[in-house]
C-alpha cells in the first residue's frame, strides 16, 4: 500500500492533466454538433488503428500454424509429383498403362539443430519414425539441392549426416558429359565440396552442373552444384573439381527427407551381411 501511494504520489501531476484533458474533451464534445461529429471520427480512426495492430498481431502469432498447413501441403504436393512422373516413365514403356511402382516418397521437415563450424557436421530435423522418417532417407532443400541423408532417427526427430561433414561421400556426375567421380567436403569451404577421380580427358569448365550418380542414398539427378574451379591430378591422371553447392547449407530452415525403398532394402541387406553400408 505504502508503494502505491508513494508511485501516485510521483505521477500525481500527470494524474491531475490527463483528468482535466479528459474533461475539457468531453465537454468540447458536447459543445456543438460539429464538435461530436470531429471527436466521433477521431475515435473511429483510433479503433480502427488499434484493430489494426490486434489483427496484425494475431496474424503473426498464427504464421507457425500456417507455416505447418504450407509444409504438410508441399508434402502431399512433392508426393502427388513423383507419382506422376513414375506413372508418365511406365506409360512411355508400357503400351498398356501398367501399374507402376513409386520409388520415391517426400516428407517435408523443419531443421531444428545445424551444425557448420565442425569437421563432422549434422542436422537435426523435427520428423521422427512416427512421421514416416526412416534411416537412409536422402535429404535435400526445397529447390532440389543435395544436403545430406538420415543417419538415425527417434520418434520425433532424426539426425541427419550433413554434406558438410568429412565422412560424407556420395557419387557425382559431370551433367551434360556423364563423366563419375567421388563427392568428399574437405573441411574448410562451407560453400564448396570436392569431386575427385574424374577422368583427365573428360571436357570440364566452370559453370558446368554436377548431379548424383549411381548414388546409395540420393535418387540420380539431384543437383549438387556448379563448376569453380578445377585441376589436373597428374600422377591419377584425373581432374580435382571444386563444387559451389548449389543450397546454402547454413541457411537450410525447412528441408525434403526423401525415402527410396530399394535403397532401403540394400542398405539393411548390406548391414545383415557385411556389417554396415559400404557405398554412400
Amino acid at each position: 500500500m505504502y508503494r502505491l501511494l508513494s508511485f501516485l504520489r510521483r505521477i500525481h501531476v500527470l494524474l491531475i492533466f490527463l483528468i482535466l484533458e479528459g474533461f475539457a474533451l468531453y465537454l468540447y464534445a458536447g459543445s456543438t454538433t460539429h464538435s461530436r461529429a470531429r471527436m466521433l471520427g477521431v475515435s473511429d480512426n483510433i479503433a480502427r488503428g488499434l484493430y489494426g495492430w490486434i489483427a496484425a498481431a494475431d496474424n503473426f502469432v498464427g504464421l507457425g500454424k500456417t507455416n505447418r498447413e504450407l509444409e504438410q501441403r508441399l508434402e502431399k504436393l512433392e508426393n502427388e509429383l513423383a507419382a506422376y512422373r513414375e506413372y508418365h516413365s511406365a506409360a512411355q514403356l508400357d503400351s498398356i498403362g501398367a501399374a507402376a511402382e513409386f520409388p520415391y516418397e517426400y516428407v517435408v521437415a523443419r531443421v531444428v539443430r545445424n551444425t557448420v563450424n565442425k569437421r563432422r557436421n549434422y542436422i537435426m530435423v523435427d520428423h521422427g519414425t512416427r512421421d514416416g522418417v526412416e534411416r537412409g532417407m536422402a535429404v535435400i532443400s526445397l529447390d532440389g539441392c543435395m544436403v545430406g541423408y538420415v543417419e538415425s532417427c527417434s520418434a520425433r526427430n532424426a539426425i541427419c549426416v550433413s554434406v558438410l561433414n568429412t565422412a560424407f561421400a556420395t557419387s557425382g556426375m559431370v551433367a551434360h558429359t556423364g563423366d563419375f567421380g567421388s563427392i568428399s567436403w574437405l573441411g574448410d569451404d562451407t560453400r564448396t565440396v570436392r569431386l575427385s577421380e574424374v577422368p583427365k580427358y573428360a571436357n570440364i569448365a566452370r559453370g558446368d552442373s554436377i548431379l548424383t550418380h549411381g548414388s546409395f542414398y540420393f535418387p540420380e539427378g539431384i543437383l549438387i552444384g556448379t563448376v569453380e574451379d578445377f585441376t589436373v591430378d597428374e600422377a591419377r591422371a584425373s581432374y580435382d573439381i571444386d563444387v559451389r553447392l548449389g543450397t546454402d547449407i547454413a541457411a537450410a530452415r525447412v528441408v525434403k527427407l526423401v525415402k527410396n525403398p530399394a535403397a532401403y532394402e540394400r542398405i539393411k541387406l548390406e548391414e545383415e551381411v557385411l556389417g554396415t553400408a559400404e557405398q554412400k
